[in-house]
């Protein structure tokens, strides 16, 4: 028997507050009534009185049996007679009891119900599809509540029609699917998924995702910004000034110049000077797994990020990607000449790079240090004609 409190007397009030948030609130308790794993009766203590509670507070016993007098279901409720030596034989309600998953909806009141009767035409259709989806579908009840019942027997429809490899070299939007939109699929997948895994046998989780199993094409990722800085790599980039290219693409197209520069911000990257036969990638941050491509292994690389915990952490992991790379401006001499155009950062990378050589572990503690009174060059503030010395350097120093 469950009791709210050690106080005497509970009004409906109470109880029906405490069995909405333990019953109704609390989607773990709700999923196991629906699936029926918690056990009826549900019995809540009311709280019988003692006669010295009664006769100091008079007032409140009286309310409290008006109160569950006028309780409409009187069948949920059991009345004890019980004898008080000072004031005689009372009639006490003593417990609630809700004995269904009915009667506790209705105990919950008509906006509950009404939820569950639309609950119940959206489930409806899945599980006359299939009666083992009843347990999944509760298991993803707040997806479930989101659909109309014209979306659950359409997600029926996409049962029948999804089948493995068959978006074999295609996106997930492009899916020939009859009668239904892709992004319906899309916007449903892990309800899609988890009910597929039931037709399948799992094979969808063992596959790793919905998309693997289909045979779909990811969807393009890590966007990179790609630069040409002369004349003849543009006219090799048709023509283009600027595009972009997702991480997968860059790691399998070769761009056509001998020196590629990787640029850690966009700005500093957009902003970069005339280079004969260099094409500039930029903005990637720590999407630098593209390194790794084959085609790079040929090519002359250099790094150039803000001098701070975080840009040394970025070229560390360039290196482990592409050991060849080669670092520009991100030096002692860059930070002595421009220590004036220092700031400190917000929050610093505290442990030292392990890919970094010595004179980058030195120029990491260094900042760590705080030697300059700040932590932080960013490349933005370096001026343009430095920028455009260093680079000139490394690019006609072919042992730079």
């Amino acid at each position: 028997m469950t009791k709210l409190n050690e106080n005497w007397g509970r009004l409906p009030d109470e109880v029906y507050s405490h069995i909405k948030k333990l019953e109704w609130d609390k989607q773990k308790n709700l999923k196991e009534r629906l699936m029926h794993k918690r056990k009826f009766p549900i019995e809540i203590s009311l709280g019988t009185p003692t006669a010295d509670q009664i006769l100091d507070n008079m007032m409140y016993f009286k309310n409290f049996i008006n109160q569950w007098k006028d309780f409409p279901q009187q069948h949920w409720i059991k009345w004890q007679d019980k004898k008080y030596n000072t004031l005689g034989l009372q009639r006490i309600p003593v417990t609630l009891i809700l004995n269904n998953l009915k009667e506790l909806f209705e105990f919950l009141g008509p906006d509950i119900e009404k939820r569950i009767e639309k609950l119940s035409k959206i489930i409806e259709p899945l599980t006359t599809y299939d009666q083992r989806f009843y347990p999944i579908l509760i298991q993803h009840l707040s997806i479930v509540e989101q659909l109309t019942p014209q979306e659950s027997i359409n997600i029926t429809s996409l049962l029948q029609q999804l089948t493995p490899n068959m978006g074999k070299g295609l996106y997930l939007r492009s899916l020939p699917l009859k009668g239904i939109d892709t992004k319906f699929l899309e916007n449903n997948k892990i309800l899609v998924s988890a009910l597929l895994d039931v037709l399948y046998n799992n094979a969808i989780a063992q596959a790793g995702n919905l998309l693997k199993w289909l045979g779909c094409l990811d969807y393009p990722k890590g966007w990179l910004i790609v630069k040409p800085l002369c004349k003849k790599t543009q006219e090799s980039l048709a023509g283009l000034p600027i595009l972009q290219m997702d991480q997968h693409t860059l790691t399998h197209y070769e761009l056509p110049a001998n020196n590629i520069l990787v640029v850690e911000n966009i700005q500093s990257g957009l902003s970069l000077p005339e280079l004969p036969d260099t094409i500039a990638v930029i903005g990637g941050g720590n999407n630098v797994n593209w390194l790794s491509a084959q085609w790079l292994k040929n090519k002359r690389v250099a790094y150039w990020g803000d001098i701070d915990s975080w840009g040394l952490k970025i070229l560390s992991l360039s290196k482990t990607f592409c050991p060849h790379i080669q670092t520009l401006m991100m030096d002692e001499e860059t930070l002595k000449l421009y220590k004036n155009n220092m700031v400190t950062e917000s929050e610093s990378y505290s442990d030292i790079p392990v890919n970094l050589d010595s004179s980058e572990k030195d120029l990491f503690i260094v900042l760590q240090s705080n030697k300059y009174n700040a932590n932080r060059l960013e490349q933005e503030k370096l001026p343009n004609d430095y920028i455009q010395k260093k680079l000139k350097e490394w690019k006609n120093n072919q042992n730079f």
